[in-house]
């Protein structure tokens, strides 16, 4: 990993690195790979550089969408919380279903899925209906690799919104006349064979009916119907398949590959089919789009392996991504920033 010496604001001096696994979007690397000035052993000294160095980080997090910051003397959650507490980012606290542990302060282990699991592709907090609660940056840290596999891989969210306009123009109009309508069922317990089906009552904070429906039509703009047995069906939208958050692209924001079964229509959902996602209409989505949404997904995606004190910053309103199923141990940490 060899690289140059790049100045920034402020007198941050970091040096650019490449990786192989590193591509050019837009004439752009991605991630764009930094790495210290000098070996150091002190996550004092670590934390006094990215205190420095952080127009220069927010800069170059604009232009390039992800950074991965390499060779910093981080070793654990606490080392990552006082370099997010230097960078001197606003916090946000997480709203959804994926299982995470708290650490400290703002730092939550990624996910908490079992890790035979592939976490499809997303825009962190998506699903949440007040785009100004979501984060825009999102702060990965490697405390633990994996002994195999368990990359987090970026896409470029742009450019799937492309690749989809280009060879599905049909259904990307179809979905820019009529939105997305998310269906889910979920439980009244946690479902362990499912990865985001965690208990509504833990996911809305209350057991309450009446006001959990209150909640899910604020948070997430859901309607609620009611199960037997208690569980909750959720139909939530029509949401926009693409938006466009001060880019010069729309990004690709929606969770199409997460949700889409193609059963709705003809068995509905319930705890055996949790999942779909269907037009605004109500009318099924084609499967070839949504498999070939897939394809243009993972041909975009970079995947960098995880190594000891990694800290990796994403712009949340221009990138996707998502977990690789892994050999364990593994531990990624995040912290989410405005």
């Amino acid at each position: 990993m060899a690289g140059d010496e790049t100045e920034g604001a402020g007198g941050c001096l970091l040096a650019e690195a490449r990786l192989p696994e590193q591509r050019k979007v837009d004439g752009k690397l991605f991630p764009l790979v930094l790495t210290p000035p000098s070996p150091s052993e002190s996550v004092i000294d670590a934390c006094e550089l990215l205190h420095t160095c952080r127009a220069f980080l927010e800069q170059k997090l604009k232009e390039h969408g992800a950074l991965l910051l390499r060779g910093f003397p981080l070793r654990n959650g606490s080392d990552f919380h006082s370099a997010v507490e230097s960078l001197g980012w606003q916090t946000r606290s997480y709203i959804g279903s994926a299982p995470r542990s708290h650490v400290v302060g703002s730092v939550y282990t990624a996910n908490d899925a079992d890790p035979d699991k592939f976490i499809n592709f997303h825009h962190e907090m998506s699903q949440i209906a007040d785009v100004a609660t979501w984060p825009s940056k999102v702060l990965f840290f490697c405390e633990t690799p994996p002994l195999e596999r368990g990359q987090t891989p970026l896409v470029m969210s742009h450019k799937v919104t492309q690749g989809v306009w280009m060879q599905c123009p049909d259904f990307m109009q179809k979905l820019e006349d009529l939105g997305l309508l998310y269906l889910k069922v979920q439980p009244l317990e946690k479902d362990l064979r499912y990865i985001s089906l965690q208990g509504w009552p833990t996911v809305l904070g209350t057991s309450d009916r009446k006001e959990a429906e209150e909640r899910a039509k604020e948070i997430f703009n859901s309607k609620v119907e009611w199960l037997p047995g208690g569980d909750m069906k959720l139909v939530t939208g029509p949401a926009k398949a693409t938006r466009n958050f001060g880019r010069e692209h729309n990004a690709w924001c929606n969770t199409i590959t997460i949700f889409y079964s193609g059963t709705s229509h003809k068995i509905g959902i319930s705890l055996e089919h949790p999942y779909d996602v269907v037009f605004g209409d109500g009318s099924p989505l084609p499967a070839d789009a949504v498999e070939t949404s897939r394809k243009i997904l993972e041909e975009n995606s970079v995947d960098i392996p995880w190594k000891q004190g990694d800290l990796m910053i994403l712009d949340n309103f221009s990138v996707l991504h998502g977990r690789r199923a892994y050999k364990p141990p593994r531990q990624i940490l995040v912290t989410l920033c405005r």
